[in-house]
């Protein structure tokens, strides 16, 4: 899979430093994907989550401490980064 706005992931590391190891194993297996639909991505990375009503994804990563919100297409083996989070930063948004 190509990871797009990698961007992201960068500036995130310099606000979140403890992030970089458990970012650099997703990363690491994200690049090596080849999944055809979420059930097939779940047998390397359990811990993604269709989120409900939409077409992104959640990356639970470090052991739930940080969350990563993505756009999959399996078709074009593309992951494209919306938001990376803390686990507080996403409860605040979007816990209800």
């Amino acid at each position: 899979m190509q990871i797009m706005n990698r961007a992201m992931i960068d500036g995130f590391l310099k606000a979140n430093a403890a992030a970089r190891k458990p970012m650099e194993r997703w990363t690491k297996i994200a690049r090596s994907g080849n999944w055809s639909d979420i059930v097939d991505m779940r047998k390397s990375m359990p811990s993604a989550d269709a989120i409900k009503g939409t077409n992104l994804t959640c990356f639970n990563i470090g052991g739930n401490s940080y969350r990563l919100i993505a756009a999959v297409s399996y078709q074009r083996m593309e992951i494209a980064i919306v938001e990376l989070l803390t686990h507080a930063q996403y409860d605040k948004k979007y816990v209800r």
